[in-house]
């Protein structure tokens, strides 16, 4: 027992400071462990946000989004340009232009149509004398920040 004494009076206070030291480098490799992973979780978090911020603005945009289609319809022996607003705005004077080389005459002047509410529409009469079977329709519009747009859509009959 008196050389244990003897060897922990000599060698205790080294002992202590190596075991010290050991603690101390285990829990530094840890704490740059954890700020490692904290980085990491701050990027990811970074970008989440930045996504959903994203996605935000595009349902914003698209709450403000304004389109006019159009379309050639044969109901029976006749034909129909249908129009319709398939945005989420209000849409104003509405027309829409038709290649001559479709050979179709619009028969009635509806057009420009002053307004056309979100997901409404309306119809118009025309008659194919023949022509290519497949052509260009251009719808135009205004937003309401009286903004023109115009569409261009290749339709068949």
């Amino acid at each position: 027992m008196e050389q244990f004494l003897q060897f922990l009076k000599d060698w205790g206070a080294l002992i202590v400071a190596a075991l010290s030291l050991i603690v101390a480098i285990v829990s530094l490799i840890k704490s740059f462990h954890s700020q490692w992973l904290q980085n990491k979780i701050y990027e990811l978090d970074k970008k989440l946000k930045s996504y959903e911020l994203e996605k935000i603005a595009k349902v914003e945009a698209e709450k403000n989004f304004s389109r006019v289609e159009a379309r050639i319809v044969k109901v029976g022996k006749h034909y129909r340009l249908k129009i319709w607003n398939s945005g989420n705005t209000v849409v104003y004077n509405v027309s829409a232009e038709i290649d001559k080389e479709a050979g179709i005459v619009i028969l009635e002047e509806k057009m420009p149509f002053e307004m056309l509410e979100p997901q409404k529409g309306f119809e118009v009469s025309a008659i194919h004398y023949g022509g290519v079977p497949k052509f260009k329709i251009i719808t135009i519009w205004f937003d309401e920040s009286k903004t023109q747009h115009q569409k261009e859509q290749f339709v068949d009959i």
